[in-house]
């Protein structure tokens, strides 16, 4: 019953899984909601239906209904009973949550892999996609976060020259692009590994209103394995600060907007 109960819950809030996904979650993160919801389901049964059996233990003792009896409510039947019946819900729950995270990605793989670099660079989109009023502020909000990752910074990775830049207009009087440049190191400092980003936020050819992200690694030292395994880490880092960026409030991405526009005045002054 529990099984079918959570199955037909599953299926019922498939549109809230997709939503689930195109904010970013992992399917291993939905999964976890459904077990969530299961194990806050446990115990507030489990606690109800311990508190509703003394209320009528008592309400029988007192109308002399129990023949004589006494109840142990301390008893170690009880509370397994109790345990046994919370461990029913969640283990039922454990089959549709991975449902649940099967249809948050239809596709048989589950993790985004990187394609291959060429030589010593790497060229590929970025598995983000924002919307044309955002451009400037997310170009604008990166640029902070690099720069907070500077000379003596701690971290995965530390950065330097740190530059953003307007390409213009399409031919067709469109959507100015984006180009965010900076020079990375990655740790652990001692491989020796550095390299050339550049992040180009131009309008998508398919769909009107919506950037997306273009990503240009060159290497620059360091080795071709630990350069690729290293990499791994830093655009992880890349993806949290994009998710983070779907948090932010209208009011701040203005005044991300506000920024960007005037780092790129006081470099067409210059």
């Amino acid at each position: 019953i529990v099984l079918n109960t959570m199955m037909g819950a599953v299926y019922e809030r498939g549109r809230e899984i997709s939503v689930y996904s195109s904010v970013g979650l992992a399917p291993s993160h939905i999964s976890s909601l459904f077990i969530a919801e299961a194990l806050v389901y446990a115990t507030l049964g489990a606690v109800l239906g311990y508190l509703l059996g003394q209320s009528i233990t008592l309400y029988m003792a007192r109308h002399d209904l129990m023949g004589g009896m006494f109840m142990n409510y301390s008893s170690l039947s009880a509370i397994s009973s109790t345990v046994i019946v919370m461990a029913t819900v969640v283990v039922s729950t454990i089959y549709p949550a991975r449902q649940a995270a099967a249809m948050s990605v239809p596709d048989v793989t589950r993790k985004w892999k990187f394609p291959e670099p060429d030589g010593d660079d790497w060229h590929f989109d970025f598995p983000f996609t924002i919307g044309s009023a955002d451009a400037l502020g997310v170009c604008s909000y990166l640029h902070r976060v690099f720069s907070a990752y500077g000379e003596g910074s701690v971290g995965d990775f530390m950065t330097e020259e740190v530059a953003l830049h307007a390409e213009g207009t399409d031919d067709d009087g469109g959507d100015p692009a984006y180009r965010l440049e900076l020079m990375v190191w990655l740790a652990p400092y001692d491989l020796g590994v550095s390299q050339r980003v550049t992040l180009r936020t131009t309008p998508s050819d398919d769909l009107e209103g919506v950037y997306r992200i273009e990503m240009e690694i060159h290497r620059v030292s360091g080795d071709v394995a630990s350069w690729k395994r290293l990499n791994t880490k830093f655009l992880g880092v890349l993806r949290k600060r994009f998710l983070v960026w779907r948090t932010v409030s209208d009011e701040v991405r203005a005044e991300y907007q506000a920024e960007g526009r005037g780092h790129l005045s006081t470099l067409s002054a210059s």
